[in-house]
């Protein structure tokens, strides 16, 4: 039985431009670069990008390929010195540099970060620009060379043997003072202990502490001439041989592979490891191949046998695997020693559905053609004859009691006391079984084309919990170590039965695929999903913490290369070692050496396009970069605002399965989901800066943590530039100003000419007013000479008139005459002929009134208590008629025989209109039958009157002398 390990091609068909690999090497951006005899490609892990004479390169017989510590390339050649890539371009480096070989067979890079080189004329390092030549080492062809972590150089010679230079001293080691297997030295290789490797072209050995030794290989290979050393990520050491293949050693084992295990040749050229793990051969004539995967195993031959499909897998107590076939093939294996039974008990071509190991003395093995009990000594055989419901069967477990329970074409069969009695379904009808069950609890369950049963009573019962999920074409049962139950519906999903309920996980939940064909729980507590077309390890503990699926997918890319799991052929073996039946054969997955590729993929952007269409940035002006060929600082006009993006992201191990994530800052705000597609356009684009970022995930789901950015501008159009609006905007603001400072101007000019005529009608209109202002103090002026003139009569009509009667009326007209008088003659004499002040006109009246009834203010004080006020003539000339007539009887009548006493005269002002005047002293008072109404007096009757020409009233009051109120309202 051959091992087949997970080897990829690729050939001239694939892009290689030729078959014959001389050296590899991968770059700091993840490239694999691949020197051929047809040129030197760069590999993406899908295309291939090679570089010939035409590109520069200056010759095709490339020997060597490093990669120093700057990021740089440098080839060797066999015929053409040393040539430097920088990324852009290929340029050479010889005799004028200080090189003087044209053959260069290896490189390296000591801890200074100066390059050596080995050639066919002896070694040499490099000093900034230059070459010089080692010459601590003879003159000699030497094949390899490699730094050790502590300076010490070590050189390998082309048929002289190994030199070790360790602080100036030389130590020559050859195959007679040493363990050396040889004195031509091929390859030098140090591991991670320091421990160095030596290739020679008689067999291998090593260097520890300065010692040589040389250790065991298998015999076929024992002097096999190597060509190639390296070392993977996980401390595994890979030689390649000349003509016999592969050599791993692991484990301080050696595990030789050759073509029967997957190499398309044993002619071993190149090898190298990539940074995500992976092995990668050049062979000579086959061209390049990649080793990954390593923890699936493939089984495809057996002897006679050929891709076998292996429906039936199981272990018995002693951890004994058997195995069955489609064809009717049973055999058991040990230590992957498969021991295929020649004699069976059933015809060739019976289907082995699967297999039941009972006890070591008993197995059951359930098949096309019944069921089978195989003993040590004979063979059982059980069909419908002997009352199986049919004789397809596909399942059998032992209940409590030790009885068989099968699952067949037409329903659940029990097995016990040597017959067999069909179990009916709720419904009585026959129904596919396809599983049978027994859990922790003992519970038997049954997986059928209806749905889930559970066996009660002898009677299959619809479970009450599972009633809701409705779960049909039910492939398989496991059951975790918590107790919880799994359940497989075909093309429906995964359903699980916890304390708490049920939960159906479908698609929508980040279920790959819902065309559950197995289930199997693994020690670990994963749980392993078999479908139709690839493999899940799903995490149950986070699975039952968060209800969330995590799960690594395996199929034809990550190593599965078995196409399809055969229904419920998966096992576990004693060692941990997990095994899957497939249409192709048998896979083994060894756990102990699956790891998670943590390598993020680095994306990066290859092309911008303008319209979908490859464009030349040099011929439309732009710069590009050397490297990646983009343009520089690209600015675009507004017209040009249709762009498209082509991306990549290298992931060798997985290129089919990378996924890229994207987003335009400036013009989207989330980033798109997961894609495959490595391109994308941006179609019109408003003006303004942008940033396109890029992030890629490997084939194992690991994000870049930073983006691949590429930066670009869409310059507006002329009239929405900055420049452009904050001239139309200076322009704008210069017309406003000066259609201002016209406007201001004109406006001075009328404002000047408006403010002559102003002041020209001003002066016109104060000459008017001040001649109006003469007539009327004229006219008052006058009145008031009329006035006293009239007084002047009555008082000499008074002196020529004796009756006292007459005397006192002659006296109150003389009062009411001097009251006006007094009023013009203030108009006169004051600046404001439309107001008067009544409390300076009030004192005027009673300081005549005073003087004219010969009172002094001694005998009858005088007190007046009003706010400011001015009212007009009209309304002056009333109210001092009124007070001239009410002071008068005070002064006349209140204090006879010369009393002492007061007069007041009070103003209360109640709103802008209303007033009260209240005359009040603390005379005598008014007579007890005192009606103003019935009164004869002429002088009460004018105040009255006057009253109700100020829309008033007056009211007279007894109240120690006499109060006389005048309510009354002053027009605004």
């Amino acid at each position: 039985m051959a091992q087949q390990y997970n080897f990829r091609s690729w050939t001239l068909e694939q892009g290689l431009p030729q078959s014959q690999i001389t050296a590899l090497q991968q770059d700091h951006q993840g490239y694999l670069w691949v020197a051929t005899r047809g040129g030197l490609s760069r590999f993406d892990g899908i295309n291939f990008r090679t570089y010939t004479k035409q590109d520069g390169l200056s010759s095709h017989n490339i020997t060597k390929l490093f990669h120093d510590s700057q990021q740089q390339l440098w080839v060797g050649t066999s015929d053409a010195g040393l040539v430097l890539y920088n990324g852009s371009r290929f340029k050479r480096v010889g005799a004028a540099q200080g090189l003087q070989a044209s053959q260069i067979n290896d490189i390296s890079e000591d801890s200074l970060g100066h390059l050596w080189l080995a050639t066919n004329t002896g070694v040499y390092y490099r000093t900034g620009d230059k070459l010089q030549k080692y010459n601590l080492l003879p003159e000699n062809a030497y094949t390899t060379i490699s730094h050790a972590k502590d300076g010490t150089l070590w050189a390998g010679s082309k048929d002289s043997g190994l030199y070790e230079v360790q602080n100036k001293k030389l130590t020559h080691y050859t195959s007679e003072n040493s363990k050396l297997p040889g004195n031509a030295i091929t390859a030098l290789s140090i591991v991670r202990n320091g421990v160095m490797w030596i290739g020679t072209d008689k067999g291998l050995a090593k260097a520890t502490n300065h010692t040589l030794t040389s250790p065991s290989l298998p015999s076929i290979v024992s002097a096999a001439a190597v060509t190639s050393i390296t070392h993977d990520n996980q401390g595994n050491l890979w030689i390649g041989l000349l003509r016999s293949g592969l050599l791993q050693y692991k484990d301080n084992r050696f595990i030789h592979i050759t073509r029967r295990n997957g190499l398309r040749t044993p002619r071993i050229t190149a090898l190298a490891s990539d940074t995500e793990g992976t092995i990668w051969i050049g062979t000579n004539g086959y061209g390049l191949q990649q080793y990954k995967s390593p923890w699936f195993v493939h089984f495809f031959d057996f002897e006679n046998m050929s891709e076998p499909r292996v429906t039936a897998i199981a272990r018995d107590s002693s951890g004994r695997m058997w195995l069955g076939t489609d064809e009717g093939e049973m055999g058991s294996m040990h230590k992957l020693n498969p021991a295929w039974h020649s004699e069976l008990p059933w015809p060739k071509g019976t289907t082995i559905y699967s297999i039941y190991p009972k006890s070591s003395k008993e197995t059951w093995v359930c098949s096309s053609n019944g069921v089978w009990l195989i003993r040590p000594d004979t063979a059982l055989h059980y069909t419908t004859a002997q009352g199986l419901p049919s004789a397809e069967v596909f399942q059998g477990i032992s209940d409590t009691a030790g009885n068989m329970l099968f699952a067949t074409a037409t329903g659940l069969a029990h097995f016990r006391n040597g017959s067999f009695t069909a179990i009916p379904t709720p419904g009585g009808t026959e129904t596919k079984a396809n599983f049978v069950f027994r859990d922790s609890k003992n519970r038997i369950w049954a997986g059928t084309q209806d749905g889930i049963y559970i066996l009660k009573d002898g009677k299959l019962v619809s479970p009450p919990e599972l009633e809701e999920a409705q779960l049909t074409e039910v492939g398989s049962i496991v059951e975790d170590r918590k107790g919880n139950l799994y359940f497989a519906g075909f093309n429906q999903g995964i359903l699980m039965l916890h304390d708490k309920g049920t939960k159906l996980f479908t698609s929508r939940d980040g279920l790959p695929n819902e065309a559950i064909k197995s289930l199997f729980i693994d020690k670990k507590d994963n749980l392993w999903v078999a479908t139709s077309r690839d493999i899940l390890k799903m995490n149950l503990k986070q699975l039952r913490q968060n209800g969330k699926l995590t799960y690594r997918s395996y199929a034809s890319q990550n190593g599965f290369r078995g196409l399809e799991v055969c229904e419920n052929a998966m096992a576990q073996s004693s060692d941990g070692t997990i095994w899957f039946g497939t249409t192709k054969g048998l896979t083994q997955y060894l756990p102990a050496l699956d790891h998670r590729n943590t390598e993020y993929p680095k994306a990066m952007v290859t092309d911008v396009m303008l319209y979908s269409k490859p464009t030349d940035w040099q011929a439309l002006g732009y710069s590009t970069d050397s490297a990646t060929g983009l343009p520089q600082d690209l600015r675009l006009p507004h017209t040009q605002n249709y762009l498209s993006f082509d991306f990549h992201a290298i992931c060798l191990s997985g290129p089919e399965q990378v996924r890229y994530k994207y987003r335009l800052v400036g013009f989207d705000e989330q980033w798109s989901p997961p894609v495959d597609q490595s391109f994308t356009t941006y179609a019109n684009l408003s003006p303004g800066t942008y940033t396109f970022e890029l992030l890629a995930r490997n084939n194992d789901g690991v994000w870049a943590a930073d983006p691949a950015t590429y930066t670009f501008s869409i310059v507006p159009p002329i009239w929405r530039r900055e420049w452009f609006i904050a001239v139309l905007l200076l322009v704008f603001a210069i017309t406003v100003l000066s259609v201002v400072r016209l406007r201001e101007r004109s406006l001075v000019q009328m404002n000047s000419l408006l403010e002559l005529r102003v002041h020209h009608r001003t002066r016109l209109l104060e000459r008017k007013n001040r001649e109006k202002e003469m007539l009327l103090q004229e006219i008052h002026h006058r009145v008031k000479n009329n006035l006293q003139i009239v007084i002047s009569m009555l008082n000499l009509q008074a002196r020529h008139v004796r009756d006292p009667q007459a005397v006192d009326v002659m006296q109150a007209i003389r009062s009411r005459v001097r009251s006006m008088s007094i009023l013009h003659e203030r108009l006169y004499q004051h600046s404001d002929l439309d107001r008067i002040d009544l409390e300076e006109y009030f004192e005027e009246i009673c300081e005549s009134l005073y003087a004219a009834y010969g009172v002094s203010t001694k005998r009858i004080p005088l007190t007046i208590d009003m706010p400011q006020i001015k009212v007009n003539i009209d309304s002056a000339i009333t109210l001092g008629l009124i007070v001239n007539e009410l002071v008068s009887n005070t002064l006349k009548y209140a204090f006879p025989d010369g009393r002492h006493g007061w007069l007041r005269i009070e103003l209360t002002k109640h709103d802008e209109i209303q007033y009260t005047l209240t005359v009040s002293d603390n005379g005598q008072g008014l007579p007890e039958d005192f009606d103003p109404l019935m009164s004869p007096s002429f002088g009460l009757k004018l105040v009255t009157s006057l009253s109700r020409k100020l829309d008033g009233n007056i009211k007279f009051k007894n109240k120690n002398g006499t109060q006389s109120i005048l309510y009354f309202v002053l027009a605004t």
